[in-house]
């Protein structure tokens, strides 16, 4: 199939990036390129950009050179422009990224949870219960100890181009059918929060086709979770609840968050549906089940929560 370089070389963090395009018709499907850039790009970068959300490529480079990744997305062809704006905005802040991911630079959660509540609120005035923070987002602003590393969000179909438009400007990746590592096939969208040298990494998507694995919050629809209002400086927000967090951990085999989000259930009050819903649901071997269960209904437990 015919295609098109929109733009590249460019620089940035580290990398050299080229946006390829190759229409089809009414739809078109971008591509972000990524090389480790060496002298060329001020590197060698931080780490790789897979946390980032890119694959690996196992084909030859764009570019030409060794180690490259790609992002590929599909979408209407009338998205292209604004999609460009993403392409661009991303090479300008892989390096702060890349400098949070391996080199312990400061994530400003908070300061991103409150602008987003601000500008998804006014977004999603006339629908609030229509938009929720996920993952370990949710768990954080429950009472978990440690801030995310990135911010989840969850929406409905409508709702996914409510806050793509409300976070136009901080946009990295466009609102489109990609596939996210460990998830899958999603549509959905990503976004960095901030300045353009310290900002949170942003996401929102539904699933396409496939359940949620283990009973996850990611990239689920209100009518697919269980949430509650918390209060954010006088503010409701609503989040997902904080048996997703445990569940979530113990797949993940982070114990520590695991023990972190329990510590959020006891406190909170447990949802036992929903709980055993979700451990029935999961991967987990019956024994870590059982394990959990106990962990979080005994008695002792909730008393020293």
């Amino acid at each position: 199939m015919p295609w098109e370089m929109l733009s590249g070389p460019d620089l940035g963090g580290g990398f050299l990036f080229q946006l390829t395009l190759e229409p089809q018709g009414e739809r078109a499907r971008l591509i972000y390129h990524a090389q480790e850039g060496g002298i060329d790009a001020s590197g060698p970068p931080r780490g790789s950009p897979v946390p980032l959300g890119f694959a690996r490529t196992t084909t030859a480079c764009e570019i030409g050179g060794r180690d490259c990744y790609h992002r590929s997305f599909e979408l209407a062809a009338d998205g292209v422009p604004k999609a460009r704006l993403a392409y661009n905005r991303l090479r300008f802040v892989t390096a702060p990224m890349l400098e949070q991911q391996y080199a312990g630079a400061e994530v400003p959660v908070p300061a991103a949870v409150e602008e987003i509540r601000a500008r998804l609120t006014a977004a999603f005035a006339d629908r609030p219960a229509d938009w929720f923070f996920a993952g370990r987002t949710a768990a954080w602003l429950q009472g978990a100890p440690n801030p995310p590393r990135e911010i989840d969000l969850g929406t409905t179909p409508d709702g996914l181009v409510r806050v793509a438009t409300a976070l136009s400007d901080y946009l990295i990746e466009p609102l489109a059918e990609t596939t996210w590592r460990g998830v899958g096939a999603v549509l959905g969208a990503r976004a960095y929060v901030g300045t353009l040298r310290a900002g949170v990494r942003v996401q929102w998507a539904l699933r396409m086709g496939s359940p949620a694995p283990n009973g996850s919050d990611l990239a689920a629809g209100p009518g697919a979770v269980t949430t509650r209002d918390v209060d954010r400086g006088g503010h409701a927000v609503r989040v997902s609840r904080p048996e997703y967090a445990v569940v979530g951990a113990a797949v993940r085999g982070d114990r520590a968050e695991e023990t972190a989000a329990a510590g959020v259930v006891r406190a909170v009050g447990v949802d036992l549906p929903l709980l055993e819903r979700l451990l029935s649901e999961s991967a987990l071997a019956p024994p870590v089940r059982a394990r959990i269960a106990a962990e979080i209904t005994s008695p002792a437990r909730r008393a020293s929560g």
